[in-house]
């Protein structure tokens, strides 16, 4: 989700979110169930990121494809999970990129596989997260043609 959208949805409760140098609180908290709160947390890395401005639109297309395939993995049911099965049987190598990222985000602490990956990012997972969404966009769009 993108923390443009979790930031507005929390602002509708009456619950603005507020950054007060690297730490983000809720106000009004007594307004947001516990499993929102939770919610906020899960994904408090990028929404920090998006409320300094350092949130791009091109970073949240990136993240979010990788938050599908996670979900695609996961057997979540996506309307996208056709597409990214085709891909996955045409590219071995974005498949392993795969893997090797879930290994990153594994060793940076993630262990609630249901739970975003959003705070356990770095550098390295940014970078082949970057690389496997670029692998993705040029099968997608060699699919079409």
């Amino acid at each position: 989700m993108h923390p443009k959208q979790i930031c507005a949805d929390l602002a509708l409760l009456g619950s603005s979110l507020v950054l007060d140098g690297d730490e983000l609180y809720i106000e009004q908290p007594e307004n947001v169930y516990p499993e929102l709160e939770a919610f906020v947390q899960s994904y408090k890395k990028r929404i920090i990121k998006y409320l300094q401005g350092e949130y791009s639109e091109h970073e949240h297309n990136v993240k979010q494809t990788i938050d599908k395939i996670i979900n695609y993995f996961m057997g979540i049911d996506q309307d996208i999970n056709r597409k990214i099965d085709d891909w996955f049987n045409h590219d071995y190598d974005s498949v392993m990129k795969v893997m090797k990222l879930l290994v990153l985000f594994w060793e940076n602490g993630w262990r609630e596989l249901k739970e975003s990956v959003s705070n356990f990012e770095s550098e390295e997972t940014d970078r082949l997260s970057l690389e496997i969404y670029d692998r993705a966009m040029s099968y997608f769009k060699g699919k079409k043609a």
